[in-house]
Formats: C-alpha cells, sequence, structure tokens
C-alpha cells in the first residue's frame, strides 16, 4: 500500500468513528440547550438515565404523548411551556421540605416525659370524671 492510500485508509477510519460517534453522543444537546429555559440541569430532566435516551420520567412522558397527540413527526422542546408539573408525584430534583410545625399523621406523637397528662393521676391511672 502507498503513502496515500495509507492516508485515506486512516481518514476514512476516523470520518466512520466520528459520524458514528456524532449520532449517538452529540444527537440530543439541542434539547438540552433548550429546556435550559424551562429549568433543565442536565438530561435527568426528562430522561430517567443521565445519558439520556430510552426511558422517560414523567415530564418525558408528557413530550412523547405530546407529540403522538399532535401527530407531530418529532418533539418540540417549546411544548414544555405547556407542562403542568403533577402535584402528587414528586420530582427528584425538588425535594419536599418539610414544614416543621406539620405533624406527620402517620408518626405517632412523642410525648414529653416531664409533662403530666391532665387525665391521669401521679401515678398514671386514668382519673374518672
Amino acid at each position: 500500500m502507498t503513502k496515500n492510500g495509507i492516508k485515506l485508509a486512516l481518514a476514512v477510519a476516523a470520518l466512520a468513528a466520528g459520524v458514528g460517534s456524532a449520532t449517538s453522543a452529540v444527537a440530543y444537546p439541542p434539547f438540552l440547550r433548550q429546556a435550559m429555559k424551562f429549568g433543565a440541569k442536565d438530561c435527568l430532566f426528562c430522561h430517567t438515565q443521565p445519558e439520556g435516551g430510552e426511558g422517560w420520567n414523567a415530564r418525558g412522558a408528557w413530550l412523547v404523548k405530546e407529540k403522538e397527540k399532535r401527530m407531530a413527526e418529532a418533539i418540540d422542546v417549546e411544548w414544555l411551556k405547556d407542562y403542568k408539573e403533577d402535584p402528587e408525584k414528586k420530582d427528584p430534583e425538588k425535594p419536599e421540605k418539610k414544614d416543621p410545625e406539620k405533624k406527620d399523621p402517620e408518626k405517632p406523637e412523642k410525648k414529653d416525659p416531664g409533662k403530666k397528662d391532665p387525665a391521669k393521676d401521679p401515678a398514671g391511672r386514668a382519673l374518672d370524671f
């Protein structure tokens, strides 16, 4: 093989490798850039996997359904302006803040050992009224 033949073979191999990696790794960063104005920080904004791909969270599933509903060829990230988060479902990006005054109905209230129950005598027996 001549020098030019080797150079050509290397160029073709490099081009093929570049095209192959570009379609998988660079296919949707424009989606992420567009979604940033709606609060996206990474692919987990719509996907269940950090690298994106198949597997969608509620927001991503909504976009897929919206594409079908609109009979569109592709998802338009601008549709996110119409997305309403379900208040019942917790978003992993936004941990729920607990109100210290609010009592959890599933947890029994802890009793202060220093506090006496007014319905019981000093020995702890119930008083009849």
